[in-house]
């Protein structure tokens, strides 16, 4: 995320550190009871907090905590679903985290009363209308794979990279949707005194008190006249994603000013910066850099250079485990001799002509040099910051100092409109405000024994993929009627990556046409992979596109296990699978039974006659072997007698390869701001030895017909980019390519 939080903000947890999504058991999966004993507060009262705690937090990692615990209290059934039971939750804030926590409950068919507090005006309050910072779902994982993808791809309340005002319009948007004429459902804004004890009649309830305005559940806009109430009521839950608190320093970080535009008055201009976390540091780098912001830089400034990204890859794996010295690290990019030597000195000079000529920059820290300001445990900031912080330092970019704040100000003549403070925020304060006194000193003593106590909450997703694409638990899943599933488990699936899925299903239309011209029905669809929370899935890429379809339902984004189906099948074989020619359709029928059809995916017709599933193979390479699967291509028809022979299969795996090919190969330039993105937590599963048989004798292999193949690594992850095009390589796989290379 890009010009976030004044607190450091790259998402912490320590079994997260350093973990590569190719080596996923290193990072354990929590139950759900784990999941509830990292997020509880008391248990008397029902206290849960939401990353008030965490060291290094991006609103997307609130937003990965809060489903967290949804999905925990939903299985659970702290928070119940299809039944009778009375229930009533309190949300106690309405900013990234506290709307998609109250989301995800509605989502998932919750029957408890859900009551959303929020102490300012609206929902959303701190990032509504701040145009000056802009966010960025997956930047603070730079140079990890998956960094650049602009989309933060969850389930609920997903945005894009943009401001922060029109991040905000973005999440608003699908609040309304999810939040539209639910009954359970109320906001309160301007909650200015609202106090949480236990309930007198029963310990296991806590108590709310509140005085606040009643407001529209879907915008928070004026409810009626709109007039303050006070208000009491009990709740078997409350949840507090009360944030951080504001900031102790000014301007506030969240409100728009004029730091990262040119001066209009003086030819230049000093500031007297003050602070040395991330706040303090992407302010430094807007004051100093002329066009700054901080996905966009880290792009101009890298791409093309693969040795030295893999060599920074490397760098942040050793950041992440608090390993010391990186200073000195960076300092031998630049002097080691090595080959990416080169590459280093030309990001600094690169760097040096981007030096805004109108402003200078005194920063102010508590340590005595800049070494130590890039120790993990001094400051917390975030590696590409620090890498940034260092190479604006050999630049000559600003001048350290300790000295204090009268002092400085008196020598370099600053007036107190320049002077900038960035020191940081006092969580326990915030969350005490509406605690007693006993819980808050209990919190505050624990947290003085132990600092990491309630800071340890895995901003790593957990719940299982697809989750949150139909209402109830896990148990109830297996329950839900076919018409819940032709749209049930649903994942973030981009629109160029649709767009390109239909494109490549339409040509496979075509040409079975061409081959079958009196054929009634078939319909076709490609499917990519994807991996998300640990569970390797097959993403439905787009509609179903054929002839005679009865069914015109929206489909895309469905996923189903990578075990599981005629795909599956595909999937786990990496071969061209199909029904043998003559078999009976209750045969048909049968062998999907034994494909899981029951429990992933909605009934299949009676009358289909032949379905066939095509892998789309990865080359083998260092990183992956054997071949990975890219997407698998399904078909199926229910005109009696249709098959098609081998011939026909191969014809349509050429046309597939073509187009996988062409596709990967198009230049940036042409594709405008749309970009293949690298895999990352996405499009990366893991990848197990090749099955020798399809599980079932309703599929047969088609051994005589090789199935389609990539000419290098190839995921399906085509989306918007807002930094204009160098290549539909992201930079990272572009390095991966570079050191690959003979």
């Amino acid at each position: 995320m890009s010009h976030i939080h004044p607190q450091s903000l790259v998402a912490h947890a320590t079994a997260n550190r350093g973990a590569d999504t190719r080596n996923r058991a290193t990072v354990p999966r929590l139950t759900t009871a784990e999941m509830i004993s990292a997020h509880r507060l008391t248990e008397k009262p029902p206290l849960y907090l939401i990353g008030s705690f965490d060291r290094r937090v991006t609103v997307l990692a609130q937003q990965t905590r809060a489903l967290n615990l949804a999905w925990a209290m939903i299985e659970t059934e702290i928070v119940p679903t299809r039944t009778t039971t009375t229930s009533r939750v309190a949300v106690v804030g309405a900013g990234f985290a506290g709307l998609t926590f109250a989301a995800a409950l509605l989502r998932k068919g919750s029957v408890a009363a859900i009551d959303v507090f929020e102490q300012r005006d609206s929902l959303l309050p701190l990032q509504q209308g701040s145009d000056t910072r802009w966010l960025h779902p997956h930047i603070y994982d730079w140079p990890k794979e998956g960094s650049e993808a602009a989309a933060a791809m969850l389930p609920i309340l997903n945005w894009t990279a943009a401001r922060s005002s029109d991040v905000v319009v973005q999440v608003l948007g699908e609040w309304a949707k999810i939040a539209a004429h639910r009954e359970h459902l109320r906001v309160f804004c301007n909650a200015r005194h609202l106090q949480i004890t236990g309930s007198s009649t029963d310990s296991r309830k806590a108590r709310i008190e509140w005085v606040g305005e009643e407001r529209h559940a879907t915008d928070g806009r004026i409810l009626g006249e709109g007039a303050a109430q006070g208000m009491s009521e009990t709740y078997d839950a409350v949840v507090l994603s009360v944030g951080f608190g504001l900031e102790a320093g000014e301007p506030s970080y969240w409100r728009n000013e004029t730091l990262g535009q040119p001066n209009l008055e003086e030819a230049r201009r000093t500031y007297l910066l003050s602070g040395q976390g991330d706040g303090a540091m992407i302010d430094l780098l807007r004051i100093r850099i002329s066009q700054f912001r901080q996905d966009r830089i880290l792009d101009e400034l890298f791409v093309g250079r693969g040795l030295l990204l893999e060599r920074l890859r490397d760098l942040r794996n050793e950041f992440l485990q608090d390993e010391t010295g990186l200073f000195d690290k960076f300092e031998r990019l630049v002097c080691s001799g090595a080959e990416f030597e080169k590459d280093m000195a030309a990001v600094v000079d690169e760097l040096s002509h981007r030096l805004r000529r109108d402003t200078d920059v005194v920063l102010q820290l508590k340590v005595r040099n800049v070494a130590d300001l890039l120790e993990p445990n001094n400051s917390g900031m975030s590696f590409q910051n620090a890498l940034l912080v260092y190479l604006l330092y050999r630049c000559g970019g600003f001048s350290p100092t300790t000295e204090s704040e009268r002092a400085i100000s008196a020598r370099f003549g600053i007036p107190r409109n320049q002077v900038v403070r960035r020191h940081g925020v006092k969580p326990l304060a915030q969350i005490g405000k509406s605690l007693p006194p006993e819980v808050h000193d209990k919190i505050a003593q624990r947290r003085k024994t132990d600092p990491d106590s309630y800071g340890l909450q895995q901003a790593r997703s957990h719940w299982p993929g697809g989750y949150f694409g139909f209402e109830g638990t896990l148990t109830n899943a297996n329950q839900t009627t076919d018409d819940a599933r032709r749209q049930w488990r649903k994942e973030y699936l981009p629109g160029p990556t649709a767009l390109l899925a239909t494109t490549i299903s339409g040509s496979i239309a075509g040409a079975i046409s061409r081959m079958r011209p009196n054929a009634e029905h078939f319909r076709v669809t490609l499917h990519r992979t994807l991996s998300l929370n640990g569970d390797d899935l097959l993403q439905q890429a787009c509609d179903y596109v054929g002839k005679g379809l009865l069914d015109a339902s929206a489909t895309a984004g469905r996923t189903i296990v990578a075990s599981a189906l005629t795909i599956g099948a595909a999937y786990q074989t990496r071969k061209i699978v199909r029904t043998p020619r003559g078999i009976a359709r209750q045969n048909i029928q049968i062998g999907m039974e034994q494909l899981q059809l029951g429990s992933v995916a909605r009934k299949m017709r009676e009358d289909v006659s032949f379905v066939f599933a095509m892998p789309v193979i990865q080359p083998d390479n260092k990183h992956f072997a054997p071949s990975p699967v890219a997407a698998v291509l399904y078909f199926d028809s229910r005109d009696a007698d249709f098959w098609l022979k081998d011939t026909e299969l191969a014809e349509l795996a050429l046309i597939v390869e073509s187009a996988v090919r062409a596709i990967d190969a198009a230049d940036g330039s042409a594709l405008g701001r749309v970009r293949n993105f690298a895999p990352g937590r996405v499009c990366n599963a893991v990848v197990s030895a090749a099955k020798s048989d399809t599980g079932t004798n309703a599929l047969e292999i088609v051994s005589n017909v090789k199935p389609p193949s990539t000419t290098d690594e190839f995921v399906l992850n085509y989306d918007h980019s807002d930094l204009a095009p160098v290549s539909t390589k992201s930079t990272t796989q572009s390095a991966r390519n570079l050191v690959d290379a003979p």
